[in-house]
């Protein structure tokens, strides 16, 4: 009988330790017992944690109405939920950032690992879309190589990468060059993942822009580097002058928008500031590298006008007028 009752009281706790929904009529049917029964096994794992060390067991066991069952309060509060499981999966399924089988393992690992009773359902919902994935056409696992670049950012170690490039006609260069950089942040936009560096003897300004998925060879050094606190690289604050993954100079852009959506555009350019708005007509101010924003600029047509830098407007003219001849 006390080898029956502590299967039962390890069931219970475990179940609660996992962050899951105990409940009455679960516990009932599958080890046979009655109501009474289980409410004094409740309050026996209750009187075990009011009675230990609560550095240890810092929990309570409450009963929520909602799920119709007991839970350990703090635990449960921890886990991922259903939505949260399934609005986190719908979001790796939508970046297309890692090949299938590495978004299968995710997906897999976070629904193990969350409180959900009926994951079954979550699964039907994400299903389609797994079995219709399709994986970026670099092919390449990152997981690993994510890991080891993070590592080498927090331990400020010198990475010596073999990196290569696509050319025009789309296709991979022959010619792999090796650099010696020194790690700053991974940024992802838009499929893919970035390692932000400052490459070693070169003085620019800002960080050089590699794409992981394009870096075939990387060697983790003993060197290590130093860097200023007040210097230190800020991955939010460049986050939000490199929308567009491209460099060039650092340019103060007012544009007039006229277009649909100025939600879009904020959400696109998160440091844009609306400086003058009127009758859908707005004016926009942004700091961002040049080169990303002016081929974003260009992909708006009619809908947006540049006002200043002189000089970066008289560009965008110029390319316009190239993009009209072109199909004249």
């Amino acid at each position: 009988m006390e080898r029956f009752k502590a299967d039962v009281l390890l069931y219970i706790y475990n179940r609660l330790f996992e962050g899951k929904v105990v409940k009455k009529i679960d516990v009932i049917d599958k080890f046979n017992i009655n109501e009474r029964t289980f409410y004094r096994y409740i309050k026996d794992i209750k009187d075990f944690m009011d009675n230990t060390d609560r550095e240890l067991i810092d929990e309570e066991i409450v009963l929520d109405k909602v799920k119709e069952g007991y839970i350990l309060k703090e635990k449960y509060a921890e886990n991922l939920n259903e939505k949260e499981a399934l609005a986190i999966s719908k979001v790796l399924l939508e970046s297309r950032g890692f090949i299938k089988n590495e978004i299968e393992g995710m997906i897999n690992k976070i629904l193990d690992n969350c409180i959900c009773e009926d994951k079954k359902n979550i699964k039907r919902i994400i299903d389609n879309e797994l079995i219709n994935y399709v994986s970026p056409q670099h092919g390449k696992e990152l997981l690993d190589k994510l890991w080891k670049i993070s590592n080498a950012i927090n331990e400020q170690k010198v990475l010596d990468i073999g990196y290569f490039k696509i050319g025009i006609d789309g296709k991979r260069q022959d010619e792999v060059s090796r650099r010696i950089v020194y790690p700053q942040g991974l940024l992802f936009s838009e499929y893919y993942f970035y390692l932000i560096a400052f490459i070693e003897g070169k003085s620019y300004e800002y960080p050089t822009i590699y794409r992981v998925d394009r870096i075939e060879d990387l060697i983790i050094t003993d060197k290590g580097y130093e860097i200023e606190y007040s210097k230190r690289f800020q991955d939010g604050e460049y986050r939000k002058l490199i929308q567009f993954m491209q460099t060039g100079e650092l340019e103060r852009v007012k544009f007039k928008f006229t277009g649909r959506s100025i939600e879009a555009v904020l959400d696109r350019l998160p440091n844009a500031k609306i400086i003058k708005e009127k009758q859908g007509e707005y004016i926009v101010e942004a700091k961002v590298f040049g080169k990303g924003i002016k081929m974003w600029l260009l992909s708006q047509g009619d809908s947006v006008e540049v006002l200043e830098p002189d000089k970066f407007r008289e560009e965008m003219m110029e390319s316009i007028e190239k993009m009209r001849r072109m199909y004249i």
